[in-house]
């Protein structure tokens, strides 16, 4: 039998691992950071929740452009930017490693090199451009920000930790996913998805953009894998960011944009 209490503790062990909203006293243990990974869908739908909320708050005063940036900037301060350093991290190693080790090293490093700097410049700069096209922002960052860190909570499950980063000193949140924690995700996701098939998206819709990233998830892990021989936990933040990513570009291929509405 499942206990309410302990689940909240473990919900709000997800939510200050992925961001920096206080969460106050919490009941930790190992065994509740190892499964916080069951969450992220939720937390990931709390904040898109609030960046929408910013949005539409902006937009009645401002243009559309000003209020998307500044749901952006609340986006960095409520995570710490923790997605867009994995992407970075990901960038500058893949880019200027030559060995599995090397690469590693290079992810480790707190500087951020040339891969690392417009890797984060494409992606922003892209996230804030498909954002604008969007006919409806709003719901698109509560969707995408959902939808995204169940994909990167997802490659926990079905990949293996990269043994060389376990030599390093920190250690990964979870280097395993239970069935159980997985089926908490997915059923997480799926009633938020439910909800936006009748605000948002048709049926059909919808099934075409998550076959697309199940597609991106594939890629991902073999990508990783070729590189690392598994994940680390700035490859799951590259996963949440480059996602995200095409979520939102998909959205503007399967609805259009208001222009051609």
């Amino acid at each position: 039998m499942i206990s309410l209490r302990n689940q909240w503790s473990i919900f709000l062990i997800a939510l200050g691992f992925l961001t920096r909203i206080p969460i106050g006293i919490v009941d930790f243990s190992p065994e509740k950071l190892n499964k916080a990974s069951r969450y992220f869908a939720l937390v990931g739908a709390l904040i898109g929740l609030l960046c929408a909320a910013v949005f539409l708050t902006a937009h009645l005063v401002l243009s559309q452009e000003i209020a998307i940036l500044l749901s952006m900037v609340v986006g960095f301060y409520l995570t710490g930017g923790f997605h867009e350093d994995g992407l970075a991290d990901v960038c500058d190693g893949f880019g200027g490693g030559y060995t599995k080790i090397r690469k590693l090293e290079i992810m480790k490093d707190s500087r951020v090199g040339t891969y690392g700097s417009l890797g984060l410049f494409s992606a922003l700069l892209l996230k804030f451009l498909l954002l604008n096209e969007l006919a409806d922002p709003a719901i698109a960052l509560i969707l995408m920000h959902t939808l995204s860190r169940t994909l990167a909570s997802s490659i926990i499950f079905s990949a293996h930790y990269a043994s060389a980063d376990l030599i390093s000193k920190t250690k990964p949140l979870a280097n395993s996913m239970s069935l159980t924690s997985l089926l908490i995700l997915l059923i997480s996701t799926a009633l938020i998805l439910a909800l936006s098939t009748f605000v948002y998206l048709t049926i059909s819709n919808l099934v075409i953009l998550i076959l697309i990233l199940v597609v991106l998830r594939s890629i991902l892990i073999k990508w990783f894998e070729h590189h690392l021989d598994g994940y680390t936990g700035d490859c799951l933040g590259f996963a949440q960011q480059t996602s995200e990513l095409l979520g939102y570009l998909t959205l503007i291929i399967l609805l259009g944009t208001p222009d051609v509405r």
